[in-house]
C-alpha cells in the first residue's frame, strides 16, 4: 500500500491557492452575474407603485375581421382611465405592450381631471418595453384625493398568438371564418388596451364594440343598445355593454363572431354560444342542461347569489387554456364545453361536467374575491379544482364524481410534485414579479396540490399548519413496517394487514414492508371490496409510482393488477391504466400476470352509473386490449428495454 503523506507547509499552499482561485473566480462571477439590488427607478420595476388606483374604465374597440392592405389583422381602440391618486406623484405608469399609440403633440396620452383644478401638464411621454409600461412624466405633481383621467388612442394587431385581444380562424361549410376574442389572463390585458394590470387594481369596466354589421358582440356584461351605422365606408354595428362589476383586469373579456346560441332564462340568463353548425347539431345541449343546477349549487355552497345578470359560455376553435373564468363570459377550448352524443366518449362528459364547474366556482372564488397577488394563484386554482368536483357531483349524482378527485388531482400532483423541478405552493411576492414568472405558476402544483385534504393535529397554530403545507415542495413517503412495534407496541398478527391513508384524506404515498404488501394484494385477490375503492386505487397507483422510484420491485406493481377481472368499478381500472401507459412494455415478460385475464370481465352492469364502470370501464377495457396487440407486435424491442431498465 501506499501512502501519501503532507507536510504542513504543503498543505498550507495548498489552501493559500485554493483561496486564492475562489477569490478570483468570485471577482470573476460578480462582474458576470447581475446585481440583485433593486432598480432605481420605478419604470424599471415590474410592480406597479400605490400611489395610483383605478376607478373605472371607458373602453371602445374596433376589430377588423379581413386584412389590411399590409396583410395584418387589426384593432383600433380608445380607452378612458379614471383613476385616484393616494400619493403624491408626478409620475404616471400604466402598463400596455406591443399597442402603437397614437401621438398627439408628441405625447402618447391626454391627462384631465374630474374637478375644478387642472391638471399638471405632461413633460414627456415613452415606453419602457422591458417591464410594459407607458411612462408619463409630469411637470407637477397629482394632488392626493383627485381623480384623473387619461386618455389613449391606439393600433393593435389582432394576431393568432391566442393573447390578448387575438383572432381564432375555423372552417364551416367550406368557408373560412374569423372570431376576435380575448385571453386576458394573467397580464394580456396590456395588449389590448393600457391599464393598471395587477389583480388588486380591480375597477369597473365601459366596454362598446364596433363590429362588422351581421356579427355578434359579447362581453362580460349585458348588451344594453346596438345601432347600426357607417364608419370609415364600412356597415358596421356598434354594441355598448352594461358596466361590469368591480373586477381585476385579467377577466375582461370580447368576442366578436358570427357564432349563435342556445338559452336558458330561469333567474339567471344562461346561454352557450358555439359555431351554427355545433348547436344545430345539439352539441351544446349538455351545457346549457347542466350549467343551472351548477350555479344553484354554488350559490347555495357560498351563500351568496349569483352577482351577475346574465352567464355567457362560448366554444372556440383556438384557445390557450381548457378554459378561463371571464367573469360573466366564460371561454372555452372548444373540446371542452361542446359534447357530441354521438362520438364523444364517457370521459369527455365527466371533463365538460367538472370543467363547467370549476369556472363557474371562480364566478364567486376568484371573480367576487380576487387574489392580490399572483405568489398566491394555488388559493384560487385549488380551491376551484376541490370545489369542480362538488359542483359537478351535484350536476351528475350518479357519477360519485367527487372520488375522482383522487384520480384526476392527487395522482396527477404526485407525478409533478415527486420531480426535482417541484415548487411550493406558495412563493413570496418579490420573488413572482415577470410575466413568464407569473405564468409559470399556473402548473399541476397550483391546481391539484391545494385541493387535496391534509389530516393535522389540532394544537399546531393555523401558521403552523399552513406553513408546512405551503412553503415545502414535495410529499412524504410513509413507509409502515409491520413487523416493528411502534406507538402502541402492537404488531399484526396472522394474515391481518394495515391500510394506511384510508379513503386518501392525506397527501402522501404510502409503502409497506414486503409481509404487509403480500396480504394486501392477497386481500385484493380474495375479496377485494373489503378495501375501499379509494383505496384499491390508490394501492395500484402507489405500487407502480414506488416501482418507477426503485422502492419495490416492478414485479410487486404488476400484480397489484391481478384482481382488475374481478373489479367493477372505475376508479381502480383508470388507476391501473394510467400507471400501464408507462409500464406496459413489461406486459410480456412474465405469465404470472395473465393480463388477458383483465378481459373476462364479462359482467352485467346495467344497474351500474357511470361513477361505477359501466361504459367508461368498456372503454378502458378496449385501451388494454390495444396496448397488449401494440406489445405483441414489438417484442424484441420490449425485451431490450426491459434489459436497459433493469440493468
Amino acid at each position: 500500500m501506499t501512502r501519501i503523506h503532507f507536510s504542513p507547509m504543503c498543505i498550507g499552499c495548498t489552501l493559500l491557492g485554493v483561496a486564492s482561485v475562489a477569490t478570483i473566480v468570485g471577482l470573476w462571477m460578480a462582474q458576470l452575474l447581475p446585481s440583485t439590488d433593486p432598480p432605481a427607478e420605478p419604470w424599471d420595476q415590474y410592480r406597479l407603485p400605490d400611489a395610483l388606483v383605478p376607478d373605472h374604465y371607458n373602453i371602445t374597440l374596433w376589430p377588423r375581421l379581413q386584412p389590411n392592405i399590409d396583410g395584418l389583422f387589426v384593432f383600433t381602440g380608445k380607452s378612458s382611465v379614471v383613476f385616484k391618486c393616494t400619493k403624491e406623484t408626478d409620475l404616471i405608469l400604466i402598463h400596455s405592450n406591443k399597442l402603437n399609440l397614437t401621438s398627439e403633440d408628441g405625447s402618447l396620452a391626454k391627462l384631465s381631471t374630474l374637478g375644478n383644478t387642472a391638471p399638471p401638464l405632461i413633460q414627456k411621454t415613452w415606453m419602457q418595453k422591458t417591464t410594459q409600461y407607458l411612462v408619463i412624466q409630469l411637470k407637477g405633481k397629482l394632488s392626493v384625493g383627485e381623480y384623473y383621467v387619461l386618455f389613449t388612442e391606439f393600433v393593435g394587431e389582432l394576431a393568432d398568438d391566442l393573447a390578448g385581444f387575438y383572432r381564432s380562424e375555423y372552417y364551416e361549410n367550406g368557408e373560412k371564418k374569423i372570431v376576435a376574442t380575448t385571453q386576458m389572463h394573467p397580464t394580456h390585458a396590456r395588449k389590448t388596451f393600457p391599464c393598471f394590470d395587477e389583480p388588486a387594481m380591480r375597477a369597473v369596466f365601459y366596454m362598446t364594440l364596433i363590429h362588422t354589421r351581421g356579427t355578434v358582440a359579447l362581453s362580460n356584461g349585458m348588451e344594453i343598445e346596438k345601432v347600426d351605422t357607417t364608419l370609415d365606408g364600412q356597415a358596421v354595428t356598434v354594441t355598448t355593454f352594461e358596466p361590469t362589476k368591480k373586477m381585476s383586469s385579467y377577466l375582461l373579456a370580447l368576442v366578436v363572431s358570427d357564432y349563435t346560441n342556445i338559452t336558458s332564462a330561469n333567474d339567471t340568463l344562461i346561454r352557450i354560444w358555439a359555431r351554427d353548425t355545433a348547436i344545430a347539431d345539439g352539441h351544446g345541449d349538455y351545457a346549457l342542461n347542466k350549467t343551472g343546477p351548477i350555479l344553484k349549487f354554488f350559490e347555495r355552497y357560498y351563500n351568496v347569489p349569483y352577482p351577475l345578470s346574465k352567464s355567457d359560455q362560448i366554444a372556440l376553435p383556438d384557445f390557450y387554456f381548457g378554459a378561463m373564468e371571464n367573469w360573466g363570459l366564460v371561454t372555452y377550448r372548444e373540446t371542452n364545453l361542446l359534447y357530441d352524443p354521438l362520438i364523444s366518449s364517457n370521459a369527455n362528459k365527466e371533463r365538460t361536467a367538472t370543467i363547467i364547474a370549476h369556472e363557474l366556482a371562480h364566478m364567486w372564488f376568484g371573480n367576487l374575491v380576487t387574489l392580490r397577488w399572483w405568489n398566491e394563484v394555488w388559493l384560487n386554482e385549488g380551491f376551484a379544482s376541490y370545489v369542480s368536483y362538488l359542483g359537478a357531483d351535484f350536476a351528475e349524482p350518479s357519477w360519485n364524481v367527487k372520488d375522482l378527485i383522487i384520480l384526476k388531482d392527487v395522482h396527477r400532483v404526485f407525478a409533478v410534485d415527486a420531480l426535482a423541478s417541484s415548487h411550493p405552493l406558495s412563493s413570496k411576492e418579490e420573488d413572482i414579479v415577470k410575466p413568464e414568472q407569473i405564468s409559470e405558476q399556473f402548473d399541476a402544483i397550483s391546481y391539484s396540490k391545494a385541493v387535496n385534504k391534509t389530516g393535522i393535529a389540532l394544537p399546531l397554530s393555523v401558521k403552523g399548519i399552513m406553513d408546512r403545507w405551503v412553503l415545502q415542495m414535495g410529499f412524504p413517503v410513509i413507509t409502515v413496517d409491520t413487523g416493528t412495534a411502534f406507538y402502541s407496541e402492537m404488531k399484526t398478527a396472522g394474515n391481518e394487514w394495515v391500510l394506511v391513508n384510508l379513503n386518501v384524506t392525506g397527501y402522501y404515498r404510502v409503502n409497506y414492508d414486503t409481509v404487509n404488501w403480500e396480504r394486501l394484494l392477497n386481500q385484493l385477490n380474495d375479496n377485494h371490496e373489503v378495501i375501499p375503492v379509494i383505496n384499491r386505487a390508490q394501492i395500484v397507483d402507489d405500487a407502480f409510482n414506488l416501482a418507477r422510484a426503485k422502492m419495490v420491485p416492478v414485479t410487486l406493481a404488476l400484480r397489484s393488477t391481478k384482481y382488475l377481472f374481478q373489479e367493477k368499478e372505475y376508479m381502480p381500472w383508470e388507476s391501473a391504466l394510467d400507471n400501464l401507459d408507462y409500464f406496459n412494455l413489461m406486459f410480456t415478460q412474465t405469465d404470472v400476470y395473465g393480463l388477458l385475464q383483465l378481459l373476462e370481465f364479462q359482467s352485467d352492469h346495467s344497474e351500474m352509473g357511470f361513477g361505477s364502470a359501466t361504459a367508461a370501464l368498456k372503454q378502458a377495457i378496449e385501451t388494454t386490449k390495444a396496448n397488449i396487440r401494440w406489445v405483441s407486435e414489438n417484442q424484441r424491442e420490449i425485451r431490450d428495454w426491459l434489459v436497459a431498465e433493469t440493468a
